[in-house]
């Protein structure tokens, strides 16, 4: 996870020196454009899920105790769209909605034998975050800001028969930093962001389960949380 997130925020950084260094000094672009009431655009990026794991601890019919993280991941695709609300100068209200697609794969390990089960988790998410975007000052054609807000998902990609089952519906925070490139005709946007779930996503009541030995997988969890971190473009 930590690689994933560390490969995002490089190539964050580095499409934005390659922007900085542009000739973006010489004449500024799209003057006017901070001063409109309201804006729309589109989101393009690539995204890394990841869970944050309370065990359990409890032993399972044969007097095993599992406990579960996650080893690996793919990361996936984001698209979405913008909605933007300027309130004053530096401060705007951001509805962005964005479908994000990925798979998380949770390994469980008997802590006693040694034993290994990997358990895949496919999650095809719609994400609705509201968010207060705080601009600095515009220096010639770039303009960095902050990102925060609260944030609500609704997971497409559950299938009952699923070893593990996560709930349909989550909610946290969110935040993140990007900066503004005014272009001729555009602004493009890199942007890092993360979301924190709050609420456990766990679904237990699981009476679908034909085989009864693959509820230990459930039971060894206390609690699972989610966590995304979103590197995008936005085109604005």
């Amino acid at each position: 996870m930590k690689k994933i997130v560390f490969s995002l925020l490089l190539l964050s950084l580095f499409v934005s020196n390659t922007f900085s260094q542009g000739n973006f000094g010489q004449t500024q672009n799209l003057i006017h454009s901070d001063n409109k009431l309201y804006h729309f655009g589109f989101i393009l990026g690539f995204n890394a899920m990841d869970f944050n794991v309370t065990h359990a601890g409890v032993a399972d019919s044969d007097g095993r105790v599992w406990y579960a993280e996650q080893t690996s991941f793919s990361p996936g695709f984001t698209v979405g769209i913008i909605t933007d609300l300027r309130i004053f100068s530096f401060l705007n209200l951001r509805f962005t909605p964005a479908l994000m697609f990925g798979d998380r794969t949770l390994t469980f390990i008997d802590q006693d034998k040694g034993n290994v089960n990997d358990v895949a988790v496919r999650t095809n998410v719609i994400n609705f975050p509201l968010l207060l975007k705080f601009r600095a000052q515009r220096y010639a054609n770039c303009r960095p800001y902050l990102i925060g807000g609260a944030s609500a998902t609704l997971d497409l990609g559950r299938r009952r028969e699923d070893i593990i089952l996560l709930k349909q519906n989550d909610f946290g925070i969110e935040f993140g930093v990007g900066c503004d490139f005014y272009l001729p005709y555009f602004k493009l946007a890199p942007e890092f962001k993360m979301f924190l779930g709050m609420s456990d996503i766990l679904e237990r009541n699981r009476p679908e389960i034909v085989n009864i030995a693959d509820l230990k997988y459930t039971n060894a969890i206390s609690k699972l949380t989610s966590r995304l971190f979103v590197l995008s473009f936005n085109f604005e």
